[in-house]
């Protein structure tokens, strides 16, 4: 009797250790690791659509909504003045389409898109960031202004809101000519803004300086899409010198 039981207990032992194997086996072959791989790829595209759907139903949706009605507005207004513009009448009185002012109709759109409605969107766009974001007589310590586009004449100031200046309490300015910056600075009796005077306040030493700026100051944001904080006015004093200490 226990002889038998013995032979019952190994035959057990070596179907599992069979079963075992043959899975391991299925396992390791090139259709189970495609299954995988397939299975992996489904959950991604699943989680992936998940994602756009969220975007679209809280972003972007909400977006289009508050921007349908100006844009059809625009686009109406737009259709009736080209068929006013781009037709004309023959002798019997016919409507006729002409290419020429069609031409020269889309080549001033193009022209007054590109210099006024284009620099009009992005001074709203820095009336409404300057409001949000503004700050007004800040104290930083700044330093090493320089120019680093100098077709645009884009200037770079650097510094930290404190001494000693470390990574946590750095920042990074820009100080450039934009049409909002331009009437920020003729609206608070500074005349006409130059970049190259702002930025000639600030001293090659440090300096403790009082500047008003607006702008974004995530370091993720600056450092990701190369967007920094503008400043609009600088007031600065050395902190040293010819090593005398400023007062």
């Amino acid at each position: 009797m226990s002889d038998l039981k013995d032979q019952i207990e190994k035959l057990r032992s070596k179907i599992d250790d069979n079963a075992y194997r043959a899975a391991k086996t299925e396992a390791a072959s090139f259709s189970a690791r495609r299954r995988g791989d397939v299975t992996s790829m489904n959950r991604f595209l699943a989680q992936l659509i998940l994602a756009a759907s969220w975007i679209y139903q809280s972003i972007l949706r909400p977006v289009a909504r508050l921007a349908a009605f100006p844009l059809g507005f625009l686009g109406r207004w737009y259709r009736r003045i080209w068929d006013k513009v781009v037709y004309v009448e023959d002798r019997y009185k016919n409507r006729m389409f002409s290419k020429t002012r069609a031409g020269v109709f889309l080549t001033a759109t193009l022209v007054f898109a590109w210099f006024i409605l284009v620099p009009a969107l992005v001074f709203l766009f820095d009336l409404g960031l300057y409001f949000a974001t503004v700050r007004k007589d800040e104290v930083v310590y700044l330093t090493n202004s320089q120019e680093i586009i100098p077709e645009e004449n884009v200037h770079s100031v650097q510094g930290c809101h404190s001494l000693p200046c470390t990574d946590e309490n750095s920042v990074y300015f820009r100080i450039r000519g934009t049409w909002f910056n331009e009437a920020w600075s003729l609206v608070h009796g500074h005349g006409l803004f130059f970049p190259d005077y702002i930025a000639a306040a600030v001293p090659l030493s440090i300096s403790k300086c009082t500047i008003t700026s607006y702008g974004v100051r995530i370091k993720l944001v600056m450092r990701g899409m190369d967007i920094y904080p503008d400043v609009l006015q600088t007031k600065c004093a050395p902190l040293q010198i010819e090593g005398v200490p400023a007062n």
